[in-house]
């Protein structure tokens, strides 16, 4: 549905909704870019959880081949498989961590910012009809 520009019956009604949209428009251009450093921010973090992942899998190597050397007295055992136990702990957290990041909330935050880039293009749109009707009126 397209505005009613005829509501509109001044210069100075012009003038007013021009303002009025303008700022409507900078606050939704201002959320625009805040959605865009969050997904930004979104996609250096995976890159990081992706990163962290590797070397904690790297990590778990290690510790797996401590753990299965020959000749450890039990007490040397038990810590090598403690420590193993710790490091698969803190791998299940940076999956958690990884998982929270993308799925849902990712794309929900692909819809606000369609919504928000949306609001946009209609503020702009309308600017741009305001502009137009406004010079059709008697000056």
């Amino acid at each position: 549905m397209n505005p009613d520009y005829a509501l509109l019956t001044t210069r100075a009604e012009c003038d007013a909704a021009t303002a009025d949209v303008t700022f409507e428009l900078k606050t939704f251009s201002h959320r625009d870019a805040g959605l865009d450093i969050a997904d930004e921010r979104a996609s250096r973090s995976q890159a990081s959880g992706a990163a962290a992942l590797a070397k904690k899998d790297a990590e778990i190597l290690v510790a797996q081949g401590q753990a299965a050397v020959p000749g450890l007295t039990p007490e040397q055992q038990q810590d090598a498989n403690d420590a193993l136990e710790l490091l698969q702990a803190q791998r299940k957290k940076i999956m958690k961590s990884n998982r929270t990041s993308a799925g849902t909330a990712r794309f929900l935050s692909t819809v606000d910012a369609a919504q928000v880039q949306g609001q946009v293009e209609v503020l702009t749109a309308v600017l741009a009809g305001i502009a137009a009707h406004r010079a059709t009126l008697p000056a």
